[in-house]
């Protein structure tokens, strides 16, 4: 127990990134990590589930314990060490980046907070629409089917969209929208208007609040979420939406939009 915890207090001093990313590269150790990440593997299953012989187990096996990413345990069963779980949580959103190279390389990320990049792997089931036109059918269609609560971030006031706006939040939905410093008058015109005409509109159903610049687009609501990123010379997107229904891409979008409702100014 001693000369392995002494090994581990070793090997943890010695290891370096680059060492670690070579070792994680092998997609024969990395389906090793992955299977054990389910479940303790003796010998004789790691050989079978990998369909590889015994002496290029043992080759991986030993490179794997060499980084303390897998231990045998007294049993005989081989287990992912609670580093190797740890390790493997920041993958999912590297091979979503990976995946997604050529929109990465034309798109600015900056405009999402360092921790939400962090969780780039809750994106991981997201689909990518492709054309403006038919980024903007979603958009309205999404619109259109909400039942609880649209919140949105626009870098840019569609007219034609206000009635629909209204009209949803007559029948109570929750509307949330961030618009660029510039439609502040406007868009506050409009609503006065509205109010007026209808007293029915229930008070702060519809909540405006601006940025000086609006700096990527985005929603959520009750049926999924998306967004668009600028290109890297500033310009907004509009015919790529990156979007998702599941709970992790809901949570991500969710988490985006609070950061910036935080910091724009209510109307």
């Amino acid at each position: 127990m001693w000369r392995d915890q002494k090994n581990r207090d070793w090997n943890a001093v010695t290891m370096t990134l680059p060492k670690l990313l070579f070792e994680l590269s092998g997609s024969t150790r990395l389906e090793i990590l992955h299977a054990l990440e389910t479940a303790p593997l003796t010998f004789t299953k790691i050989v079978d589930r990998m369909k590889i012989t015994s002496s290029e187990a043992s080759r991986q096996i030993e490179r794997l314990s060499g980084m303390n990413l897998i231990e045998k345990r007294a049993t005989g069963n081989y287990a992912i060490t609670p580093l190797g779980v740890l390790m493997l949580s920041f993958l999912p959103g590297i091979d979503f980046v990976h995946k997604n190279h050529d929109f990465f390389l034309a798109h600015d990320t900056a405009p999402i907070p360092h921790e939400l990049v962090m969780r780039f792997g809750d994106l991981s089931g997201a689909t990518f629409i492709k054309g403006t036109i038919e980024a903007m059918n979603f958009m309205q269609e999404r619109l259109r089917n909400v039942e609880r609560y649209h919140c949105g971030m626009v870098d840019g006031l569609i007219d034609s969209i206000i009635p629909m706006v209204v009209e949803r939040a007559k029948s109570g939905v929750t509307f949330r929208a961030i618009l660029p410093e510039t439609y502040r008058e406007k868009i506050s015109m409009v609503m006065d208007g509205y109010r007026t005409a209808d007293a029915t509109m229930p008070p702060h159903i519809i909540e405006i609040r601006t940025l000086p610049i609006v700096p990527i687009c985005g929603a959520v609501t009750d049926r999924g979420g998306g967004f668009k990123l600028p290109f890297t010379d500033g310009s907004m997107d509009h015919s790529t939406m990156v979007v998702g229904d599941d709970p992790l891409f809901c949570r991500w979008c969710r988490d985006l939009y609070t950061h910036y409702w935080a910091r724009a100014d209510p109307i």
